[in-house]
């Protein structure tokens, strides 16, 4: 996502993703959600633990969650031009999971 202006730099402040593992009970994530940078592919960068994300993987969901992804190394998401995120699981996905929305608060940088 170049948030339409691929040559301005930017600063990604936090991921608000909207989610859910199952219709109805507390059932465990095993969705682990990573990002890259300026169009690298090796997903190598980190979120904080947070509102209902902990140790990269987003948190049991008992209906419809929001999970608050803050870059964890804040200079890794500054002055960049593009960003990437990841869903993955080593493991199976739960039947239920479902993302309804993803929103980045982002803010553009001025031109030097």
């Amino acid at each position: 996502i170049d948030f339409g202006q691929p040559g301005q730099r930017k600063k990604i402040y936090k991921v608000l993703v909207t989610y859910t593992t199952a219709a109805s009970g507390d059932v465990g994530s095993v969705v682990t959600v990573k990002y890259d940078t300026n169009g690298r592919g090796t997903f190598d960068k980190t979120f904080a633990d947070g509102t209902n994300f902990s140790s990269n993987v987003l948190g049991s969901a008992n209906g419809w969650q929001v999970a608050e992804l803050k870059p964890g190394t804040s200079s890794e998401a500054n002055n960049i031009k593009s960003f990437r995120l990841k869903f993955f699981t080593s493991g199976t996905v739960p039947a239920g999971f479902k993302i309804n929305d993803i929103s980045i608060i982002y803010r553009m940088k001025p031109a030097k």
